[in-house]
């Protein structure tokens, strides 16, 4: 899939790295960005909307905990005819809760990734689209333990000045129950959707909303401590950021060498997502890391380095070809 190429200036590099680590939660979110950086708060809003009009940003904005909020999600892998690709892909799409559905030639060939609500049946509503698609062969694969959720890039690479303290691996741990009340379901839905680019965005979130900005921002930094928020933070494409190649590195571990593993590999900067999955007969891959890189010999490369680690020598890496469906993922969307 060709993209566009975009080259950044240092300061931009520095912008999307900030951005995509840890937005503020506080009043003057941008001239907090500006003063980290060395530049006026205007000139950060002018690189952010620059990179918004580039599309290299998708959004910023709240990135859920779906789990704490009661949704149900997972991987899904179907075996499906090459000439039939596209049309189930389609079908599989219309569903709301699918927000990555992607190509990875293979033995299963399409990979979405799939949540649902709290009230309702993950494999009823997998089996109802497998059905609806054809009635391919489909597996299950939720994250049975997460060990790291950090899609962060690094668009800076060895000038990056962070101290190794602001890399190490965030806890993904949801320490409070979220509260389905009618007015946490509206802060979400509002919070979820890309912040606004005044000089006090989280004011006009908060006007929207009928409450105070020092209300919004105490709910948000409360939920964010609670785990309900894994990040405030920018997404990226991650293709036109010039990560055009993505690898889904499998492993077959032992059970007992599963935490480990993970956790070695949640520790390797490289790494963006690891998660132990259940394994299946005919699948029997419990162990998923996911790498992007700016070609495929460079995700290749940093599979080869993880594989140094003995117990993970034998992997198999799996590339995205085709991109059907990337999205943010809007919770609570089945709420009129």
């Amino acid at each position: 899939m060709a993209e566009d190429k975009f080259s950044f200036t240092y300061e931009q590099k520095k912008v999307l790295d900030l951005v995509q680590r840890r937005f503020p939660l506080e009043q003057r979110p941008y001239k907090r960005l500006g003063d980290l950086i060395g530049i006026s708060e205007d000139q950060i809003r002018k690189h952010i909307l620059e990179l918004k009009q580039q599309r290299i940003i998708r959004q910023i904005s709240a990135i859920f905990n779906t789990s704490a909020l009661g949704y149900k999600t997972s991987l899904v892998a179907m075996k499906v005819p090459m000439e039939e690709v596209d049309e189930v892909a389609r079908v599989i799409n219309k569903y709301p809760g699918v927000s990555h559905n992607y190509l990875r030639p293979g033995t299963y060939n399409l990979w979405f990734t799939i949540a649902v609500p709290p009230d309702q049946s993950l494999e009823a509503v997998v089996e109802k689209l497998r059905k609806k698609s054809g009635s391919y062969p489909a597996i299950i694969l939720p994250a049975l333990k997460k060990y790291k959720l950090a899609m962060v890039l690094d668009v800076i690479g060895d000038d990056n000045e962070l101290e190794d303290e602001e890399l190490e691996v965030p806890d993904i741990t949801p320490k409070k129950s979220f509260e389905p009340t009618e007015k946490n379901i509206r802060i979400v839905r509002c919070v979820q959707e890309d912040l606004p680019l005044d000089s006090r965005p989280f004011a006009v979130w908060a006007e929207q909303l009928g409450v105070t900005e020092e209300f919004l921002l105490g709910w948000l930094i409360s939920k964010d401590k609670g785990g309900v928020i894994r990040r405030f933070a920018a997404v990226l494409d991650h293709r036109r950021a010039g990560f055009t190649a993505n690898g889904m590195i499998l492993w077959h571990c032992k059970e007992d060498e599963l935490d480990c593993l993970g956790e070695y590999l949640a520790r390797q900067p490289e790494v963006t997502h690891c998660y132990h999955r259940p394994a299946h007969p005919d699948w029997p891959y419990n162990l998923y890391a996911m790498v992007h890189g700016r070609t495929r010999d460079e995700c290749l490369k940093i599979a080869s380095k993880l594989a140094s680690f003995p117990p993970l020598k034998d992997y198999k890496v799996l590339f995205s070809t085709r991109e059907f469906k990337k999205i943010r993922l809007k919770l609570f969307w089945d709420i009129n």
